[in-house]
C-alpha cells in the first residue's frame, strides 16, 4: 500500500467504524486516553483530522480531552508527559495529567500491579469525563489487541462471550481503532514522523498478555496459518451474532419472569426460568445476579449451577448464600427472591 494512501485507508476505516457503530454523537465531548505509545498516539492524531470530515458530512461536532497518567514505574514516564502534553499544545487540545505510585498501590492493595494499574487510569479517565463533563472515553484498543483478548479468554477458559473479545463500545467507552490492525498503526506513526513513545516493558514475556502478543500469535501465523489474526477476527463476528440473539431472547424471557426489582431485591418466578433450554436458564440466573449486585465479579459457573438446582428442587424455604454477596430463597411455589 503506498504510504499517502495507508494514512487515507486508517482515516477512512476509523470513519467507518465510527459511523457504523454510533460510537460518536453531535455535541459529544471525548476524553481520550493517551499514554504517548503507538497506538493512543494514532488514535489522537486521527480523531484531530476527522473533525472536520465529521462536521461536513455527517453534522457531527465533537470536543476532545486528552488524559494522561505517570504509573511511576518507568523512568521513562516524565519524558512520555512532556511528549504528549507537548503534542496537545499543539493540536490545542486541553491535557489532564495524573501522578500516582502504581507499585505502593498495588501493595497496599494487595493485587497486581497490572491490575492497579488498570484501575488508577479508570477511575482518572471518569474523574476528567465528569469535570469536562464529557460523554465518552477512548481508548486505542486494536485489531491485535482484540485477537489477544479472544486467545486470553480461551486459555483460562470462556463462554461464548469471551469468543466475542473487546466490543467497540462497553458504557461510556468507545474503542475507534478496534478495526486497524498494529503494523498498520506503527506504519501511520511513521509516515507521519509522531514519533510516539515506546514502553520497553510490552517486549518483555512477563505478563501472560505480552506473552501471547510476543510468543503465541507469532508461533501460531508461521507454524499453523499466516492468516490466524483476521480469521479469529471472522469468528469472533459470528459468535457476536449468535451473541446478540441470546442476549436478546434473555432478556425477553427475563422480562416475563420478573414480578418485582428493586434496589434491595429482585423477585421472580422460577417456572419461566426452568421451561428454558439449560444455556438460557443459566444466563437468566447471571442477570439475575448482576441486576442484585451490579456485576458478577467472583461469580463462578458453579455458582450458577448450585443455583439452578435450587430452582428446579423448588422447596419453600430452602436458600443459597455466597458470602455476603447475595442469598437466593425459595419463597413460594412458583416464586423465588434474590436479596
Amino acid at each position: 500500500m503506498i504510504e499517502n494512501d495507508l494514512c487515507k485507508y486508517i482515516n477512512n476505516k476509523v470513519e467507518e467504524t465510527i459511523i457504523k457503530n454510533s460510537l460518536i454523537n453531535n455535541n459529544d465531548k471525548i476524553v481520550v486516553a493517551v499514554s504517548g505509545g503507538p497506538d493512543s498516539m494514532c488514535l489522537l492524531n486521527v480523531l484531530c483530522d476527522l473533525k472536520n470530515t465529521f462536521k461536513e458530512k455527517y453534522n457531527i461536532c465533537y470536543e476532545l480531552f486528552v488524559a494522561h497518567v505517570n504509573h511511576m514505574i518507568r523512568e521513562e514516564s516524565e519524558y512520555e508527559k512532556e511528549y504528549v502534553e507537548n503534542f496537545c499544545k499543539l493540536k490545542n487540545t486541553p491535557f489532564y495529567y495524573l501522578k500516582k505510585d502504581v507499585k505502593k498501590i498495588s501493595k497496599e492493595l494487595k493485587i497486581s500491579e497490572e491490575a492497579c494499574g488498570r484501575m488508577v487510569r479508570y477511575d482518572f479517565f471518569e474523574e476528567i469525563r465528569e469535570k469536562t463533563n464529557s460523554t465518552i472515553i477512548a481508548t486505542a484498543h486494536n485489531l491485535n489487541d482484540d485477537v489477544e483478548t479472544i486467545l486470553l479468554n480461551i486459555i483460562r477458559g470462556t463462554g461464548l462471550n469471551g469468543l466475542t473479545g473487546i466490543d467497540y463500545k462497553f458504557k461510556n467507552i468507545i474503542r475507534p481503532l478496534l478495526d486497524i490492525k498494529k503494523s498498520e498503526i506503527n506504519k501511520y506513526n511513521e509516515i507521519l514522523n509522531i514519533n510516539p513513545c515506546i514502553d520497553k516493558t510490552n517486549f518483555e514475556n512477563v505478563y501472560v498478555r505480552n506473552k501471547v502478543r510476543n510468543i503465541l500469535i507469532p508461533e501460531l501465523e508461521s507454524e499453523y496459518n499466516s492468516n490466524i489474526v483476521n480469521n479469529l477476527v471472522r469468528m469472533k463476528k459470528l459468535v457476536k451474532n449468535d451473541e446478540n440473539f441470546l442476549k436478546e431472547y434473555t432478556e425477553k424471557v427475563l422480562k416475563n419472569c420478573l414480578i418485582d426489582n428493586n434496589i434491595n431485591s429482585v423477585k421472580f418466578k422460577i417456572s419461566v426460568i426452568i421451561k428454558e433450554h439449560e444455556s438460557i436458564k443459566l444466563r437468566i440466573i447471571r442477570e439475575i445476579i448482576n441486576y442484585k449486585i451490579g456485576n458478577l465479579d467472583g461469580i463462578e459457573n458453579i455458582h450458577v449451577q448450585d443455583i439452578l438446582r435450587l430452582l428446579e428442587n423448588n422447596i419453600k424455604g430452602k436458600k443459597y448464600i455466597i458470602g455476603n454477596k447475595f442469598t437466593v430463597e425459595i419463597l413460594g411455589k412458583d416464586i423465588a427472591i434474590i436479596y
